[in-house]
């Protein structure tokens, strides 16, 4: 039986990494010792085998979905699983390209999606019950099989949290002239006309007088706000 567990990471440090093409992220997919609204306690240790037989090939690597809808395209990969003292830090990439998980990347960065659920499978000899002020605590010592991490609207969780102020927005992570023809495209600029502009940038920069500072991302910001909307005439001057 596959079984799902819910996670809040509003205070996990996830961020935002690479500008364009890919989305990439990470944070805590679960965490130790704390006591969630099913009555389950993950023991740290817990997903030694599961690291393990990723790292040699024994296994795959979760699929990353919304909310556990496995029967549609996964929105991106996790990368990198690992343990430490807190619970499972994961990372992973948001496909680009693929709408649904522009939308993700949109509603993390506002704060409108703060979760995270685990999806396993369990062996019997993988958890043990306790009693603990009168409530049956399970306690799961190991993860058996690690099928899927989702995000999720509604987390269970209060300890894993994600900051929303460490997440750089789109335009600041822009570095390089390929980022910005990058981030034109995935704001709905044609490719050819996206690729126009990146080198309109270009050519303004390279132009500046000597000694001319140039304050980004203000300076930048305004002028891809210019490049959008004079996308139009742009489109005039693109050779036929």
């Amino acid at each position: 039986m596959l079984t799902r567990k819910t996670l809040d990471y509003s205070d996990c440090g996830i961020k935002f990494a690479t500008a364009g093409t890919s989305s990439d992220f990470s944070g805590y997919a679960s965490t130790f010792n704390g006591l969630d609204t099913y009555g389950d306690r993950i023991l740290p240790g817990a997903y030694d085998s599961v690291v393990k037989s990723i790292a040699a090939g024994a296994a795959r690597m979760p699929k990353m979905f919304i909310n556990h809808k496995a029967w549609e395209l996964p929105i991106g990969k996790w990368t990198v699983l690992s343990q430490d003292g807190v619970g499972l830090k994961v990372h992973g990439e948001l496909t680009p390209g693929n709408p649904a998980a522009a939308s993700v990347r949109a509603s993390m960065e506002h704060g409108t999606v703060d979760g995270l659920s685990i999806g396993f499978r369990l062996l019997k000899s993988d958890t043990e019950t306790v009693q603990e002020k009168g409530q049956d605590i399970r306690l799961i010592k190991n993860i058996s099989e690690l099928v899927e991490i989702s995000v999720v609207t509604f987390p269970a969780d209060e300890d894993a949290r994600v900051d929303p102020t460490s997440l750089k927005s789109a335009v600041e992570t822009i570095e390089t002239i390929r980022d910005l023809e990058a981030f034109l495209r995935d704001a709905g600029l044609p490719r050819s006309l996206a690729k126009a502009a990146a080198g309109q940038a270009k050519r303004i920069f390279d132009r500046r007088d000597v000694g001319e500072t140039v304050s980004l991302p203000d300076d930048l910001r305004s002028l891809i706000s210019s490049l959008l909307k004079d996308s139009q005439s742009l489109s005039k001057e693109l050779p036929k």
